[in-house]
């Protein structure tokens, strides 16, 4: 997989609403939809999974991203890698490592954003994973 050309897709969303579920770019994206649309952009098809709700549950989230990628240490993080966030025990959201910010579809924010990962961040920080492609 091309990470810089992973990062820049999933750049090109920056602005498009968040949406629960969405799978639009420029229309409505959630994080786990940031990711796949930004894969698929780049060739990778990834396996997509529909009808999950807004809070996780017995780990599926997780179990989704580590059937597809591998766990890595923080200090190893490259342009193009996953963080997983949490804001429970369960993690909840991902997003996209460039350069020392974060890309993701972001409920708060209302839209795909890109900003520093900072204290309040790196707080709920509970796990970096490379893509398995």
């Amino acid at each position: 997989m091309d990470r810089a050309a992973f990062v820049a897709a999933a750049r090109r969303t920056i602005g498009t609403p968040f949406r629960h579920q969405g799978r639009l770019p420029g229309v409505g994206l959630d994080c786990a939809g940031l990711v796949v649309c930004a894969l698929r952009a780049v060739g990778v098809d990834v396996p997509d999974v529909a009808g999950y709700g807004r809070l996780p549950r017995h780990n599926l989230f997780l179990g989704q991203v580590e059937a597809n990628c591998t766990r890595i240490p923080h200090a190893d993080v490259a342009d193009g890698d996953l963080l997983m966030f949490r804001w429970t025990n369960e993690p909840q959201h991902v997003a996209i490592y460039s350069g020392g910010n974060i890309i993701h579809a972001y409920q708060a924010a209302r839209a795909v954003v890109e900003h520093g990962l900072d204290d309040l961040w790196r707080a709920r920080l509970m796990g970096t994973y490379r893509i398995n492609a």
